[in-house]
């Protein structure tokens, strides 16, 4: 692929595994302690249902996105990066067209991923390229893992899925989310089935009224845990008020208190009353996340 009007021509093809050192070299400082990209980099390359793609300018890598397709009309993108020396050149889009380009080979109707609020550059590619934003999370963690005093929350019964189901159906915050959940930082559609999957692996928390009937109910996961070897969990859809929220955080607090986790990542919808409780204990500013939609 290439790109004229006086900009530099760019390539975009399948990664190689010889790209690896000159990739390597353009993420040393994404973050102050350097880039995920070398630890996922081999497992990326195997992966069947997922393709790396790389920009390159005059043969040399500038650029890379990764590909994954998580259903049969889905895809997600992430790992985007542009060598600092090649920005504004056009890379990114350029491989974001190319990662389009693939995902309709595959029959994908819906392509998403997700950029931090404050990253202009990528939001105007994203505008660019049509994309649209449809949610906005935040991002926050804990480590004062404190014994707390609980009231209606417990671990969901394996026959609520029904139940928990047509809550979501109704719930303000299932909406604003634009019914989507996260596990590390990919979000996934939050389907009937995933939700019952979550219920059978005992890893929803569900929060009663006075009356015994759910109206809050949060999904855990430890693949930070599995993916980052540290001791820590995270939270992939928070769904309640404000009090609701609070207790049903407590009970979690109270759960890796007793398992000896140190730390929660805090995952939730951007949602007043759920920022508010996680704030309330103890949980970092949150970091703003913006997930972006785009029909093929």
């Amino acid at each position: 692929m290439k790109l004229e009007g006086g900009k530099p021509r760019i390539f975009v093809r399948e990664a190689r595994a010889s790209d690896r050192e000159a990739v390597f070299k353009f993420c040393e400082k994404t973050w102050s302690w350097g880039d995920y990209i070398p630890d996922v980099w081999d497992r990326w390359l195997k992966e069947e249902k997922g393709r790396v793609f790389v920009a390159t300018i005059n043969g040399v890598p500038v650029g890379i996105s990764h590909l994954s397709v998580d259903s049969s009309d889905e895809v997600w993108l992430s790992g985007a990066r542009t060598d600092p020396n090649y920005r504004r050149k056009g890379v990114m889009t350029a491989i974001t067209k190319k990662c389009l380009e693939y995902a309709k080979t595959k029959n994908a109707k819906v392509a998403r991923l997700v950029t931090e609020s404050d990253n202009v550059a990528a939001r105007a590619v994203l505008k660019k390229l049509k994309f649209r934003p449809v949610a906005e999370f935040v991002e926050t963690s804990s480590e004062k893992i404190t014994v707390e005093k609980t009231e209606s929350s417990r671990w969901a019964c394996i026959d609520e899925t029904e139940t928990l189901w047509n809550y979501l159906q109704r719930s303000e915050v299932y909406r604003k989310s634009a019914g989507l959940y996260t596990v590390l930082f990919h979000w996934f559609p939050l389907r009937k089935e995933d939700l019952n999957r979550f219920v059978h692996q005992q890893k929803v928390i569900v929060h009663e009224n006075s009356r015994g009937i759910a109206d809050g109910l949060m999904l855990i996961d430890d693949a930070t845990a599995r993916e980052w070897r540290e001791s820590t969990l995270q939270t992939c859809y928070i769904d309640g008020d404000y009090k609701t929220v609070l207790d049903m955080t407590k009970f979690l607090k109270n759960h890796c208190h007793s398992l000896g986790i140190k730390k929660i990542y805090g995952f939730a919808c951007k949602h007043a009353p759920i920022v508010k409780a996680l704030e309330k204990l103890c949980f970092e500013p949150a970091d703003i996340e913006i997930v972006y939609e785009k029909r093929l």
